[in-house]
């Protein structure tokens, strides 16, 4: 290990990495992981820095540290863990510090310490790791875990183990990786890429877990091994089409591999302006309770072009939490919003999804009780019912999006609707069927945008770029018929 690498490191720990004969020269950015003073900490983002190698010698070093310590490395799939690091580890970790014992699919070092090896592949799998003790938490490629499994590993994150003063910053810990896109994409560009600048630590919310944070964003450049060993491999990069160019390539977070729709703010984002008196209004409204519900205000000018001028999204800030509103005070929440926008007096239809239109429980006598649009008629809010359908509504939404040359796209959005230009750009394709959405996501605002797309559908465009995208992502995520599934080319590559 060289002294720059050995910098990276307690001056005793490396030591005893040297005398182990590791070999393992960690690069500046993966010297900046394995040092900085955080214990939820997030690496890479584009393709080539050496994401897999660092997070697999993060977890040898600190067993070798720690007697006793129990790491666990996560990737999604058990194929994935084979490949990117088992398989690995059983040729770069030295024998004289321990045994792999593959019954357990662990690393067992001669102090005592552990490295695990696992798998998440949903939800219900996590609840294998129910009462487990994790000193150290680490997972590989975040993004394609949700957020509900992020939340319940890293809530098996504990010590009872006597820490030294100086490791208290770290252990216990969670240390993760990984490249923009996938189903976590969301959560983890608000909990680390938008929550503090990059290598800055700061302490994340209590309802958040309350850790040390910090960012730290590395490219292929920051990889001078790899890019001296192959360096052809930034040309491949270059020619990956979009979005995944940008993802890998550049690391960005604003358009990813997976994006369900091509939303840019330069070409659907607006400054706000003036409701001409002659436009027709549209109002459009997704129910929720629990869960969040949505109403979206809009006009439509002269070409038959959506502007969305308002809006008033029901959550309590936390994402998928609902304000738990009943019907009445939504209908008088949207009268009120109506007057001060200046068009309670106008004509605007009302559009809504079928389930305000069923009977519900009447939990107090027993029998069905008014439906939402019942109550909502009420109060002088009458609803009429859109067009669900997932297979069509998708497809006008691609339409309205979709770049039309020296006109702008059929849809605006005044910039003063933030949680549309929030949710809607976050939104993943789901994994088997690319003419539809990965439901677990934030779809609230994307149903009820659907209401207005569909009752003023557009002439889908045969040849827009979004179909021949959605081949590509179909490709890209359609799991293999052995359940193996690909991985993005770094891991393959890094050194």
């Amino acid at each position: 290990m060289s002294g720059d690498a050995r910098r990276g490191l307690p001056e005793a720990d490396a030591a005893r990495i040297v005398e182990a004969e590791v070999d393992y020269r960690p690069q500046p950015k993966q010297a900046l992981l394995h040092r900085v003073r955080a214990n939820e900490i997030l690496f890479g983002g584009a393709a080539g820095p050496g994401k897999s190698h660092a997070l697999r010698f993060e977890g040898l070093a600190w067993c070798l540290r720690i007697a006793g310590l129990q790491a666990y490395l996560f990737r999604r799939t058990t194929p994935e863990l084979e490949k990117n690091h088992i398989l690995p580890s059983m040729a770069q970790f030295p024998g004289t510090l321990g045994r792999y014992v593959s019954a357990r699919r662990a690393w067992e070092f001669r102090n005592g310490s552990r490295l695990f090896f696992c798998s998440c592949q949903s939800d219900r799998d996590v609840f294998r790791y129910q009462g487990t003790e994790i000193h150290l938490l680490m997972v590989d490629e975040l993004t394609a875990l949700t957020e509900f499994q992020y939340d319940y590993l890293r809530g098996r994150v504990r010590c009872s183990l006597s820490i030294p003063e100086r490791y208290r910053c770290r252990i216990p810990g969670v240390v993760c990786a990984s490249n923009p896109g996938g189903v976590g994409h969301g959560f983890v560009k608000s909990r680390w890429v938008d929550f503090a600048p990059p290598y800055v630590p700061r302490r994340a919310p209590k309802d958040q877990g309350g850790m040390m944070r910090c960012h730290i964003p590395a490219r292929l450049s920051d990889n001078a091994i790899l890019v001296r060993r192959d360096p052809d491999y930034v040309h491949r990069l270059d020619a990956l089409p979009e979005p995944l160019r940008s993802a890998y390539k550049d690391g960005r977070w604003d358009v990813f591999f997976g994006q369900a729709f091509a939303f840019s703010r330069s070409l659907h984002v607006v400054a706000p302006r003036p409701v001409p008196d002659e436009a027709p209004l549209y109002m459009s409204f997704d129910w929720g309770y629990g869960a969040p519900f949505s109403v979206g205000w809009w006009w439509v000018d002269a070409d038959g072009r959506l502007y969305r001028f308002a809006e008033w999204y029901g959550f309590t800030g936390t994402p998928g939490q609902g304000l738990r509103m009943t019907d009445p005070l939504i209908a008088q929440g949207i009268r009120d919003r109506e007057h001060r926008l200046g068009v309670a007096a106008r004509t605007i239809i009302r559009l809504a999804g079928p389930d305000c239109f069923a009977k519900k429980p009447d939990y107090r006598g027993g029998g069905q009780g008014p439906s939402t649009a019942e109550e909502f008629a009420r109060h002088g809010v009458f609803l009429a019912p859109g067009d669900p359908s997932r297979r069509l509504k998708i497809r006008q939404f691609h339409e309205r999006l979709r770049p039309r040359g020296d006109m702008p796209p059929m849809l605006q959005v005044y910039d003063t609707c933030e949680q549309f230009l929030r949710t809607i750009p976050l939104l993943v394709a789901d994994r088997h069927n690319v003419e539809d959405i990965d439901t677990t996501g934030e779809d609230h605002i994307y149903d009820e945008a659907c209401h207005v797309c569909m009752a003023r559908p557009l002439a889908l465009c045969a040849a827009r770029p979004e179909t021949e995208s959605g081949r590509i992502i179909e490709t890209l995520l359609a799991p293999a018929g052995d359940g193996r599934e690909d991985n993005p080319p770094e891991d393959a590559e890094e050194p």
